[in-house]
């Protein structure tokens, strides 16, 4: 399968680790605070979406400085592979904390039974963002089909990442910068670039998730392993709407019977069949699931970190 790194946070029947959003993937953010924030609860967004550096501008001005008439030996191809292999590349992070539970056999979160009290729907924060995708076209129009975005028994997607190249935009595009932290703060602001066109090629993506099983089974020599775990994670790509196919894998599964949250990051390099398959633009979707009864996966939240090298590495 590749290079693939699936780093534990805990051994199994510890105490629960360090959630995601404390990790150091976590960006900094502005932390100065007001003196009544001393005396009122402070809110934590449900759904952020971040940049890392280096920005766009930064690695502008790095591309300047290595090339004529700073340095006039070398050209613009050998500065691009540099950078690359310096591993120079554009950060997006999406993160969710939006605590949902997939059951076995039983349907999408998403869908308000007959009967439940209104509220009782479980929703992402990214559906208004993601609706065409997830929009079911004509049954007999082959060319429509399903969206790549379609939940069903035991199988929901509970985060999107933005489109493989994304950067940062413009500063002026923002006027009014107060409410623009106010739309990130609450999880509002969803894609934050709509009219952006991602170019760049994949280099890695990394997955946090904090999750944990039903707690128990009925196969007590499994508990505190991954074997026979029937609650798990999995990613696709997401291209013009529609899943790519064959791009679904398996990235990790939940402790078998675990007792407590347990936060786990897996690596996907440049070298993973996954990444290959990758092109600028696609989105990486995060799917929650659970097989065969009695099975349940428990998110507490989770993050996609998406580094990609800008089209002017890409020769």
């Amino acid at each position: 399968m590749g290079a693939a790194a699936s780093i534990p946070a805990a051994p199994g029947g510890s105490e629960p680790p360090s959630r995601p959003s404390t990790s150091r993937l976590n960006p900094t953010r502005n932390t100065s605070r007001s003196f009544m924030s001393y005396f009122l609860p402070i809110s934590t967004p449900d759904l952020t979406h971040d940049h890392l550096p280096p920005f766009p501008a930064d690695i502008d001005e790095t591309i300047s400085a290595l090339s004529p008439p700073h340095l006039p030996l070398l050209p613009p191809e050998i500065v691009y592979q540099i950078l690359d292999l310096a591993e120079y590349w554009l950060v997006c992070r999406r993160m969710s904390r939006r605590p949902v539970t997939v059951v076995a056999g039983a349907p999408s979160p998403r869908l308000r039974a007959p009967g439940n009290q209104p509220g009782s729907r479980w929703l992402g924060g990214q559906e208004e963002e993601m609706r065409e995708e997830m929009e079911i076209g004509d049954d007999d129009d082959e060319e429509e089909g399903e969206g790549g975005l379609t939940d069903r028994e035991g199988e929901v997607w509970y985060l999107v990442s933005s489109p493989i190249g994304c950067a940062e935009e413009p500063a002026e595009e923002d006027s009014n910068t107060n409410e623009r932290q106010m739309k990130e703060d609450t999880g509002e602001r969803g894609d934050r670039h709509p009219k952006h066109t991602p170019k760049g090629r994949l280099r890695r993506v990394v997955i946090e998730t904090l999750s944990r099983d039903q707690g128990w089974s009925s196969h007590a020599p499994f508990y505190g392993t991954y074997e026979q775990s029937y609650s798990w994670f999995e990613l696709s790509l997401l291209r013009s709407g529609k899943e790519v196919p064959n791009s679904r894998i398996s990235i990790q599964n939940n402790v078998h019977a675990g007792q407590y949250l347990k936060a786990h990051v897996n690596v996907l390099e440049i070298d993973h069949p996954f990444v290959r398959m990758a092109r600028p633009g696609d989105r990486i979707v995060l799917w929650a699931r659970a097989q065969f009864p009695g099975w349940r996966n428990y998110v507490s939240e989770a993050a996609i970190t998406v580094y990609s090298a800008p089209s002017s590495f890409v020769t």
